[in-house]
């Protein structure tokens, strides 16, 4: 497995597990890119079980992991933060990781740095880059917004081509 997105949206298939799809497919180089819905095991994510058993391996195989999740109320996902809650200090071990936040409100975009990456670089995953903080009401219309963030960070998170074949 090569690419990751691991979405704390509480609804699957949500728009920004759509977003962080767009992003994860953005940076592959062609490798496989592999979604783990945390709606699709919320209710073992607190006690333990085989699907967040095998959500972990998935996440801990990666070569390059996006992490997305909305911004409600100033702070990412409780869902997210209780997964994120199982991992030892330095278990991911410097895998690059990109983290996207979708902000309900403009006020919140700056979230993701403040409350998301000190808890990532916690675990152990590499930020090269700057999370890609998106507003809610540009959803749909984020085209050049991703675009341009790909461009000028993409280089430290592309897949290397070796392992993208």
């Amino acid at each position: 497995m090569s690419v990751v997105v691991l979405s704390g949206n509480p609804r699957a298939g949500s728009r920004t597990s759509a977003v962080a799809l767009e992003l994860a497919t953005a940076l592959a180089g062609g490798a496989e890119v592999t979604a783990v819905e945390l709606a699709d095991i919320a209710d073992e994510v607190l006690l333990g079980g085989p699907r967040t058993t095998a959500a972990r391996e998935i996440v801990r195989g990666a070569h390059l992991l996006v992490v997305a999740t909305p911004v409600y109320k100033g702070a990412y996902t409780g869902l997210l933060k209780a997964f994120l809650d199982t991992w030892s200090e330095g278990e991911l071990a410097g895998v690059p990781t990109a983290a996207l936040v979708i902000a309900g409100k403009d006020g919140h975009l700056h979230a993701g740095e403040v409350h998301l990456r000190p808890v990532l670089l916690e675990i152990g995953a590499h930020l090269p880059a700057p999370v890609l903080a998106l507003p809610q009401r540009l959803v749909g219309e984020h085209g050049d917004v991703l675009a341009a963030w790909v461009e000028r960070y993409g280089a430290a998170l592309r897949v290397p081509s070796a392992v993208a074949s």
